[in-house]
C-alpha cells in the first residue's frame, strides 16, 4: 500500500462550509482486501523426542553419583560410579589367561615347525605331524577364547563407570549411595533438549480438514506480532497425525517436530499452536491508522472531497504483518489517514 500526500480540505464542527488549510498534508493508504489463513487455536505441550532410562550393565555397589535430578549433563559426563573390585580382579585374570593361551600358542607353533622339519626328512610319522597340527589348531583356539573373555571383562570393568549418552536433563534419579545393583536396575530417566516436538490434541470433527492442508504455526516464548520469527510453519513433512483417536477424548494426537535451532524451550512447557483449516478474505488497515479512545476505535477517513471524517470501527483479529482486520465501518478503496497525529494537527489548525 503506496502512501499518498494530498493537500486537504476539512470539513470541522462549529464552522458553516469548508475549511481550508494550505500545506496541510495528509499521508493515506486506501482499504485493501486481503487474503488470511484460517486456523484453530490448540494447546500444545513441548516434549522430548529422546528420553532415555539408563539401567545397570554389571553388578556393583555404588561408590559415587555425581549428578542428582534437575542437573544439566553433558554427552560423555560420569553419572555413577560402582565400586569395581570383582572386575578388576576378573580383568587381570583373564588377562593373566591371555599371556598364558599366547605362550601355549607360540609354544605349539614351535613345535609344529619342527615336526613339519622332521617329517621332511622322513624321520616322523605321519600321525605325529597331525598330533602337532591338532595341537596348534587348538592353541590357536584357547588363544581366541581368551581375547574373547578379556574383552567380556573389559566392557564389565567399563560398566562400572556410567555415562551421560547424550547432552541434556537428569529427569529422575532412581537409586542412591551404598545401593546393591544388578544388570538391568534402573539408574536414572534423562532427556535430550537438542530434539523437542509439540504434542496437541484435534478435535474429531476438525482432523480431516487438517490433515488436507497439514499446516501449523506454533507461537513461542516471547511472541510479539512484530516480530514474526518467534513463530514458524512446520510443513507436511514436519508433522505426524496419529492414526487412531484417543478412547477418553475422542481426539487425535498430532506431533510437530521443531528446529534444532529454536532456543528457550524446555520439556513440559505448553505453547498455542494454530492449524490451519482455509483462507478467508478480509479488509484491513495499518495499525498505525487506528485511534484508541478508552473503548473507542475510529479511524480519521478522507473522502472524495477530500474531507476528514472520524469513523468508528469494528475490528478484528490481528494481522502480523501490521494490519488490523475491520468488521464493520469501512468499505474498499475508501482513504484511510496512516498518522492520525497529522489529521488532529490539520483540524487544530482550522479550528484556529
Amino acid at each position: 500500500m503506496h502512501p499518498n500526500k494530498f493537500i486537504v480540505q476539512i470539513l470541522t464542527m462549529g464552522v458553516i462550509g469548508l475549511a481550508f488549510v494550505a500545506h496541510a498534508d495528509i499521508e493515506t493508504s486506501q482499504v485493501e482486501q486481503m487474503t488470511i489463513t484460517k486456523s484453530i487455536k490448540l494447546d500444545a505441550r513441548v516434549e522430548a523426542i529422546n528420553q532415555t532410562t539408563l539401567a545397570a550393565q554389571t553388578s556393583g555397589q555404588i561408590a559415587e553419583i555425581l549428578f542428582d535430578a534437575g542437573d544439566a549433563v553433558s554427552a560423555g559426563s560420569i553419572l555413577i560410579k560402582l565400586r569395581d573390585e570383582n572386575q578388576q580382579a576378573t580383568y587381570g585374570a583373564a588377562v593373566a589367561e591371555l599371556n598364558a593361551s599366547r605362550a601355549a600358542l607360540k609354544d605349539a607353533g614351535s613345535a609344529l615347525s619342527r615336526i613339519e622339519d622332521i617329517y621332511k626328512r622322513k624321520l616322523a610319522s605321519q600321525q605325529t605331524l597331525d598330533s602337532a597340527r591338532a595341537q596348534f589348531k587348538i592353541a590357536n583356539a584357547n588363544n581366541d577364547a581368551s581375547i574373547a573373555h578379556l574383552n567380556k571383562q573389559k566392557e564389565q570393568l567399563k560398566y562400572t563407570v556410567i555415562s551421560a549418552p547424550y547432552s541434556g536433563v537428569v529427569l529422575e534419579r532412581l537409586v542412591n549411595l551404598g545401593e546393591i545393583v544388578a544388570p538391568g536396575t534402573p539408574l536414572f530417566i534423562g532427556t535430550s533438549l537438542d530434539q523437542l516436538r509439540v504434542v496437541a490434541q484435534i478435535p474429531q470433527k476438525d482432523i480431516e480438514i487438517i490433515k488436507h492442508h497439514s499446516q501449523v504455526t506454533i507461537e513461542l516464548p516471547g511472541y510479539s506480532p512484530d516480530k514474526q520469527n518467534l513463530s514458524f510453519t512446520q510443513k507436511q513433512q514436519g508433522l505426524k497425525f496419529y492414526a487412531y483417536a484417543s478412547d477418553k477424548s475422542a481426539t487425535f494426537k498430532v506431533r510437530v517436530a521443531l528446529p534444532e535451532q529454536i532456543t528457550g524451550l524446555y520439556p513440559g512447557m505448553y505453547l498455542k499452536s494454530y492449524f490451519k483449516t482455509g483462507q478467508r478474505k478480509i479488509l484491513a488497515v495499518p495499525d498505525s491508522s487506528i485511534v484508541k479512545r478508552s473503548e473507542l476505535r475510529a479511524i480519521y477517513v478522507l473522502d472524495k472531497k477530500n474531507r476528514l471524517h472520524l469513523r468508528q470501527l469494528r475490528l478484528g483479529e490481528h494481522i502480523e504483518t501490521g494490519y488490523t482486520e475491520v468488521i464493520s465501518g469501512l468499505s474498499i478503496g475508501e482513504k484511510v489517514v496512516t498518522n492520525p497525529q497529522s489529521a488532529i494537527r490539520a483540524l487544530t489548525q482550522v479550528a484556529n
